[in-house]
């Protein structure tokens, strides 16, 4: 048998260290990754809800009630249709205030997930558009 001097490399017991450490590592990171992606996603339906609250106040300011209010009479009908993560509703459409609703569409998100904007409290006597809130509901 030949000895060889001088021999490089790692043993299979540090090579099995490190594989350890990195699936460690990774079982952290993913989901923290997946977490992040899915955060990002959500900030459309938050800049496209403002974007159709930005448009009912200018409809509110025009017409003293939010009652009959559309996607584009509140100035917002692009925005919807230019989106990818969520769909977009309004509903309870009155003279004292709104919902914009932004339902998950896909399967990145838990069934059925949904952010709201209840706008409520106008008073078109006074020209006072009310307040209004989020509320994120299953997820």
């Amino acid at each position: 048998m030949f000895k060889l001097k001088n021999q490089k490399g790692f043993t299979l017991m540090e090579l099995m260290v490190v594989v350890i450490i990195v699936m460690v590592l990774a079982g952290i990171g993913v989901p923290v990754y997946m977490n992040y992606i899915k955060e990002g996603k959500k900030s459309e339906a938050y800049a496209i809800i403002d974007a159709i609250n930005s448009g009912a106040k200018v409809y509110f300011q025009k017409n003293g009630t939010y009652a009959g209010g559309t996607m584009d009479s509140f100035l917002a009908t692009a925005d919807v249709d230019n989106a990818q993560y969520f769909r977009y509703a309004l509903s309870n459409l009155g003279a004292a205030g709104y919902r914009a609703r932004a339902t998950e569409s896909g399967s990145w998100a838990p069934a059925g997930a949904t952010i709201d904007w209840t706008q409520d409290g106008a008073n078109g006597a006074e020209g006072d558009a009310g307040t209004g809130s989020f509320d994120e509901d299953g997820w």
